[in-house]
């Protein structure tokens, strides 16, 4: 796999579910791909018709494996536990309007990084297994199927990203990452370099 001492990384959302759409926190739920999610993993597939990665992995919850599957049907996919999104304990599948009176919710948002969500796990623990997966990488080309509060952990982990709450926001991000949207990162020299943060342009010519 080894291509000199570089590694190049791109992270990919996995695609919309319904959850998605009903604005449902997902988590550790193994929800399946949803219409959009197939037709956005559709547009990424023509997109990298010419892809060859050295390595692929995803997130062994159904609907990163089903976006790899579809966006690299001829690739053999590695799944990987560490990839896993943020595990919102027993605000799974929940909205935000569901929660808002929890005072447990309110004493979470305070800190959502260093403060794991009742019976789940904090945003910090998320970027320590996501930081562990990518330090095994060896040199070469890899794409990672994830999600989206656990690639913007790992982002935070590496670059020192500001992860302060957001008011009507449930994660402390002040930035998004669309479904099947690329961030790409190089590891040169033991150092992180951030390529491309959330290039989705496949969708906007999926649009057309």
């Amino acid at each position: 796999m080894a291509r000199g001492a570089t590694l190049h990384l791109t992270l990919v959302r996995h695609g919309a579910t319904d959850w998605n759409g009903a604005g449902r926190w997902q988590g550790w739920t193994d929800t399946p791909l949803g219409e959009t999610g197939r037709i956005q993993a559709g547009h990424l597939a023509r997109r990298w018709s010419r892809t060859s990665p050295d390595a692929v992995y995803a997130s062994d919850l159904q609907r990163a494996l089903d976006t790899a599957a579809l966006a690299l049907p001829d690739h053999r996919v590695i799944p990987d536990a560490r990839l896993r999104e943020l595990h919102f304990g027993r605000y799974e599948g929940a909205t935000t309007e569901d929660v808002l009176h929890d005072p447990e919710y309110a004493q979470w948002q305070r800190d959502p990084w260093t403060r794991p969500a009742p019976g789940g796990e904090s945003l910090r623990g998320v970027a320590a297994r996501m930081r562990d997966w990518a330090a095994e990488l060896p040199a070469g080309d890899v794409i990672a199927f994830t999600h989206g509060a656990a690639l913007r952990a790992l982002l935070c982990d590496l670059f020192g990203w500001p992860a302060a709450p957001q008011p009507g926001y449930v994660l402390p991000f002040p930035y998004r990452h669309a479904h099947t949207g690329l961030t790409r990162l190089m590891r040169t020299e033991g150092r992180w370099l951030l390529l491309t943060y959330n290039d989705h342009a496949h969708l906007e010519a999926g649009a057309d």
